[in-house]
């Protein structure tokens, strides 16, 4: 059985990054009940859905592809592009060394 882990909805997520489009108000009540619809599609896909909530401080937390990139050898974790996106790596760091050794991406380059 394959594990997914995800991360629950940041209650910041209003102050997320946008790059791409002109900031609008995100209703968090939907954003939380598309998130539980995605876990419990990949419950019903046959994965063990592991949620934490080591991020919620950060606003994009629930994006946690972006903090690292998982093989079934090891979790490469990520160097984020935007300054407010690193913590978050360091956040999910001990999370992640309990299912993959880990590797880092270093200054200077990026990966998200």
């Amino acid at each position: 059985m394959g594990i997914a882990l995800t991360h629950s909805i940041s209650p910041g997520i209003s102050r997320c990054e946008l790059s791409h489009r002109q900031r609008e108000q995100i209703d968090v009540a939907r954003a939380a009940a598309q998130h539980d619809a995605y876990c419990r599609m990949l419950d019903e896909c046959g994965y063990r859905v592991v949620e934490t909530d080591v991020n919620a401080a950060h606003p994009d937390s629930t994006f946690i592809e972006d903090t690292a990139v998982a093989v079934d050898e090891l979790a490469v974790l990520c160097r984020p592009g935007v300054e407010s996106r690193r913590g978050e790596v360091d956040g999910i760091e001990p999370v992640l060394a309990r299912y993959r050794p880990l590797e880092r991406i270093t200054k200077p380059a990026t990966l998200e």
